[in-house]
C-alpha cells in the first residue's frame, strides 16, 4: 500500500514548553505557540479513492476558551485546503480521547470511528469516580482534558453501529495499523502506523507530543497516564521505524512543517508527510 500523509493544523496555543517538552528538562523556557493537528491519511485501492483522518480535533464553542486557542477553523475549511470535504472521511482513527482530539467527531458524518477498547473502559471507569477526585469540577485534573459530553456522543456512536473497538496491533484499514501504547499518554492511547512505497511512517498523536520527546527520551510534563509508559513506547516507536525519527508525526510540534513539504493558507499550516506515487503534490506553485 502507498498512502498520501498530511498533517493538517486547525488551530494554535501558547502553553510552557514544559508542557509538552517535559519537566524539568524544558522548564523555563517559556511560552511557545503550538499547533492543534489532525492528519489526513489518503489511499488509492481498485475500488477508488480513501480518505482516513486520524483524529478529529475540537470543536470552537467550548473548548476553544478554556486554554486560549486561537486560529481555529472549522473541518470543511480545513480539509478544503486539501481538495476534500468532511462526507468524504470514511474511517477516523482516534488516537486518544482527549478532547482536542476526539470532541469534533460529530463533524464527519460518514466516518466510523476507532477506538482502543482500553482507552474507551478507561474513560468509562474513570468519569464514574467519586466526587473526592474532582474538587475542581471539570477542571479537575482527571477531566482537565476530556469533555464528559463525549461520552454521550460515544454512546451514540456505538448505537448507530459507527464506533469500533479495536486492540494492539489490529489493521485498521489496509497499510493502516493501530498500535496500543497501555497507560502511556492516557489508558490506551494508540499510535498509528501507514505503509507507504518509502517504507512506513508513524502518526503518534500523543504518543509523541515534540519529536524531542523521543529524540531526548524525556516525556511531555502532561498526562493522564504514566510517563514511564510514556517512555516505553518511545522506544517501540523508534525502533519500529529504524531510529528514523522524521518518520514520526508528533500531535503538537511546529516542527513539522519545516521538517516536510508545507504551505500556509489562512492562518494555519499545511504539511505533505508523504506523498503516494499515484498521487501528486498539492503544494502551490512557489
Amino acid at each position: 500500500m502507498d498512502h498520501s500523509i498530511r498533517p493538517l493544523c486547525f488551530s494554535h496555543v501558547d502553553l510552557p514548553r514544559e508542557f509538552f517538552g517535559g519537566v524539568p528538562i524544558h522548564s523555563g523556557e517559556g511560552v511557545s505557540a503550538s499547533p492543534m493537528i489532525y492528519v489526513l491519511v489518503t489511499a488509492r485501492e481498485d475500488d477508488g479513492i480513501h480518505h482516513y483522518l486520524v483524529d478529529a480535533g475540537f470543536h470552537a464553542d467550548k473548548w476553544i476558551h478554556r486554554f486560549g486557542f486561537y486560529d481555529w477553523e472549522p473541518p470543511e475549511t480545513v480539509l478544503g485546503k486539501v481538495g476534500v470535504t468532511p462526507d468524504r472521511i470514511e474511517k477516523i482513527f482516534l488516537t486518544h480521547m482527549h478532547f482536542d482530539h476526539a470532541n469534533n467527531v460529530g463533524a464527519f458524518p460518514n466516518a466510523d470511528v476507532y477506538v482502543q477498547w482500553d482507552e474507551y473502559q478507561g474513560w468509562l471507569q474513570a468519569l464514574a469516580l467519586p466526587d473526592l477526585y474532582t474538587p475542581l469540577g471539570e477542571e479537575s485534573w482527571i477531566t482537565s482534558s476530556f469533555d464528559r459530553d463525549d461520552a454521550r456522543v460515544f454512546g451514540e456512536l456505538a448505537r448507530d453501529h459507527r464506533l469500533k473497538f479495536v486492540r494492539d496491533g489490529e489493521e485498521l484499514a489496509p497499510g493502516i495499523r493501530g498500535h496500543l501504547s497501555k497507560d502511556g499518554h492516557t489508558f490506551g492511547t494508540q499510535w498509528v502506523s501507514v505503509e507507504t512505497s518509502s517504507g512506513p511512517y508513524v502518526v503518534a498523536g500523543d504518543a509523541v507530543m515534540w519529536y524531542s520527546n523521543v529524540e531526548e527520551m524525556w516525556p511531555s510534563g502532561y498526562t493522564n497516564g504514566s510517563t514511564y509508559n510514556m517512555l516505553m513506547t518511545f522506544g517501540d516507536i523508534h525502533r519500529f521505524l529504524g531510529g528514523d525519527v522524521d518518520r514520526i508525526v508528533p500531535g503538537h510540534d511546529t516542527l513539522v512543517f519545516d521538517r516536510h513539504p508545507s504551505w500556509k493558507v489562512g492562518p494555519n499550516e499545511v504539511a505533505e508527510v508523504h506523498v503516494a506515487g499515484w498521487d501528486r503534490s498539492l503544494r502551490p506553485a512557489g
